[in-house]
């Protein structure tokens, strides 16, 4: 898949784009390429299942939308350069201590932590 190329070492300790991005369906367009598994369900009932590497058709987006599926994890077929992504690292990071405050609860430290460790993920 292309996105084996985003995970090569950089020779730096700057963070490295993740390769994807989530988007809403609606703004999904016909070609993009599916990051991460998408499975629409119907209660216990599978009702839709797209592997990674598959392409978005105009027909897809509809039955996404139809079965509920709110975002699609896509391929970012332009990501960052490291230096730009280390910035907005910061500036997210920077967001949510002003968010989450100085102390925030044990639950609400979960949460930001868990923000942090997944980083943040946009196409541009």
């Amino acid at each position: 898949m292309e996105t084996a190329s985003l995970e090569a070492d950089c020779g730096s300790d700057l963070p490295k784009p993740r390769g994807y991005c989530w988007l809403p369906t609606l703004k999904l367009e016909a070609g993009m390429v599916i990051a991460r598994p998408v499975v629409g369900a119907t209660g216990s009932r599978v009702t839709m299942h797209l592997a990674v590497g598959g392409r978005i058709t105009a027909n897809t987006i509809a039955q996404l939308a139809n079965k509920g599926v709110e975002c699609v994890a896509v391929v970012d077929e332009n990501p960052p350069e490291p230096e730009v992504y280390a910035d907005i690292v910061r500036r997210y990071e920077a967001r949510l201590h002003e968010i989450f405050g100085p102390e925030p609860s044990e639950s609400c430290r979960d949460l930001l932590e868990t923000l942090i460790e997944y980083g943040p993920c946009q196409c541009r």
